[in-house]
């Protein structure tokens, strides 16, 4: 008896299919009809795996996301076919201990990795960091215990809308005809391209906008409370007029000091940033290597043995430390 369609995925994410079911599975993807059975066979099973309390429930998330890719077809299909690997998500984030983002169009040789994660609509709060890559390119940096509400596509909206509860700092897009707004219970934050942190854990009672970079617009339910400007702060509490003032944005931003963010930067750049982290040299022996591009996510200060493996996994190339001094060889990208 043939199997129903969410069953079959259901196997194939736990990799119990035959040859002749795994053929199936790649069509079905690829017909682009059963995104909702897809998505509930990921459900079904990260409950399942979360009512048991299981730690390790022998599910490979790198052979699962490999398969995906490539049973996806994600280098020809990527735009359609994302969704399919964003649910996958949320499964392996439930297994997984540390994650980076790898954008679907770049992928075409998936290398083998420790743990990968994709980032998902609706991220549920957390005791952890997490950092989101929004369906426009712009990226979100949430803190512990913080959530966010976005849509999987901004396509045929005026604007780019999402829900902070918490705190957040974002690096948005420029995109002078669709404005980035920010919801946080009555103050609305709208921005064409800037890098702000908005804090807004108790959004009824207080909320407070940040900007790093570019200049955002404040308001309330009735009128514009500020334009901020790079340092600026405007901190608005129900019981009290708003106060706009200038800030150092270091201290403000000192939560997230923690986490190392490389979005789509070089290994030269990712050299320049672990030095600055954690305190030591880093050499190239070979030039080619320093334009490898990528995107990883190390959350809440890993050691620094785990971003050299990871960033070795996903460029190629050899990361050793030795006395204090990394060496970074390979043959390039």
């Amino acid at each position: 008896m043939e199997k129903n369609i969410k069953q079959l995925f259901i196997d194939f994410i736990e990799n119990r299919c035959t040859p002749s079911e795994i053929e199936r599975v790649q069509k079905l993807m690829r017909e682009d009809f059963y995104e909702q059975q897809w998505k509930e066979a990921i459900d079904e099973t990260g409950n399942r795996l979360s009512d048991e309390a299981v730690v390790d429930p022998g599910i490979n998330e790198v052979q699962l996301f490999n398969r995906i890719s490539i049973s996806a077809g994600i280098v020809s299909k990527a735009p359609k076919l994302y969704n399919w690997i964003s649910y996958a998500a949320g499964l392996i984030v439930c297994v997984g201990i540390g994650f980076w983002f790898l954008k679907a169009p770049q992928i075409k040789n998936p290398q083998p990795v420790v743990k990968v994660a994709l980032p998902v609509p609706s991220v549920v709060k957390s005791a952890e960091h997490k950092w989101i890559k929004l369906p426009d390119g712009s990226s979100v940096q949430l803190n512990a215990n913080s959530h966010l509400d976005y849509p999987e596509s901004f396509a045929g909206s005026a604007n780019r809308e999402v829900t902070l509860e918490g705190e957040g700092y974002f690096d948005i897009k420029h995109d002078a005809k669709h404005p980035f707004i920010i919801h946080t219970g009555k103050i609305k934050t709208t921005v064409l391209g800037t890098a702000f942190n908005i804090s807004a854990y108790h959004a009824e009672a207080g909320v407070t906008v940040t900007v790093t970079r570019g200049k955002v617009m404040v308001q309330d339910e009735q009128k514009t409370l500020a334009i901020l400007t790079p340092d600026q702060q405007l901190v608005w509490n129900k019981q009290a007029p708003p106060i706009k003032s200038n800030v150092k944005v270091e201290s403000i931003l000192a939560w997230k000091k923690s986490d190392l963010i490389m979005d789509d930067i070089t290994l030269a750049d990712a050299a320049k940033m672990i030095t600055e982290r954690y305190g030591i040299s880093v050499r190239f022996k070979n030039d080619k290597v320093k334009d490898c591009r990528f995107t990883a996510t190390f959350l809440n200060r890993n050691e620094i043995s785990q971003v050299l493996t990871v960033l070795g996994d996903i460029t190629g190339a050899s990361l050793t430390l030795n006395s204090g001094v990394v060496t970074i060889d390979g043959s390039g990208c």
